[in-house]
């Protein structure tokens, strides 16, 4: 009794573990195998009691065969007073009886017998359904293990999306980095050029400001020399004036 009970124990533990295990890889269906489990362990228990009411039963149709063999052969018990053929009929029925108590213990040997038979039939019947419900998660294992390799290919080809996309961002900054080398060399060069046209507009302006200057002595110099030009006209009617004056003063000298 001690050694099923701790049998017992063992399988419920064994449960136990198997439940622990599943709550591990199977999240998903823990609602389902904790169902499972407990409709286990109620089986089991009512095997379990099954035997031990069956057990039960023996040792008390043991105990209350044994208990009538003892009250028989006390009844028999007589004093050796009797005749003698009374007391080998005595004999022969004690025989009898111990022949009968022999037989009724090979029949319960056989019915322990019959019972150990049948209860291994129910751990064989237990272990069919442990292999039927160790295959049921396996494949639940399987179908999770299925949805976890799509989905490790979905990661996998995500992340190859990922890395063809940073190449060509790759690619396209190289040559924006290119572009803009050229953009910086293109202003150095605008700059450059800004800075040349700069020194020929500043140059422009000297040579405009000397040309104004030089003009404006051109124009200083020509007023003066005009202001110093003698009048054509007044010239040539004071010489008649004085042509006529010396005629005058000949003719009155003359006359």
């Amino acid at each position: 009794m001690e050694a099923k009970l701790q049998e017992l124990e063992t399988r419920l533990a064994a449960l136990e573990g198997a439940g622990g295990g599943e709550d591990g890889v199977l999240p998903s269906r823990k609602t389902g195998g904790d169902a499972q489990i407990m409709k286990k362990v109620a089986t089991r228990l009512q095997d379990f009691e099954s035997q031990i009411t069956a057990q039960l039963a023996n040792l008390q149709t043991d105990f209350d065969k044994k208990l009538s063999h003892v009250n028989r052969g006390a009844a028999a018990t007589k004093p050796v007073d009797g005749a003698g053929g009374a007391a080998g009929l005595d004999t022969m029925a004690e025989d009898l009886d111990q022949l009968k108590y022999d037989v009724g213990e090979l029949k319960d040997l056989l019915g322990n017998n019959k019972g150990e038979v049948n209860h291994i039939r129910r751990i064989v019947l237990a272990c069919e359904r442990d292999m039927e419900d160790f295959t049921a998660a396996m494949d639940a294992v399987n179908v999770d293990l299925d949805e976890m390799r799509a989905r490790v290919d979905a990661t996998h080809s995500i992340i190859t999306s990922r890395q063809r996309v940073e190449a060509t961002m790759t690619a396209e900054i190289s040559t924006m980095r290119l572009d803009i080398g050229d953009i910086q060399e293109a202003l150095k060069n605008h700059d450059s050029w800004m800075e040349d046209v700069s020194n020929t507009l500043q140059q422009m302006q000297e040579k405009e400001e000397n040309l104004t200057e030089d003009i404006i002595n051109l124009k200083n110099e020509m007023n003066t020399k005009l202001d110093t030009k003698v009048d054509n006209v007044a010239w040539k009617e004071a010489n008649d004036d004085l042509d006529a004056a010396i005629k005058t003063a000949t003719f009155l000298r003359f006359a």
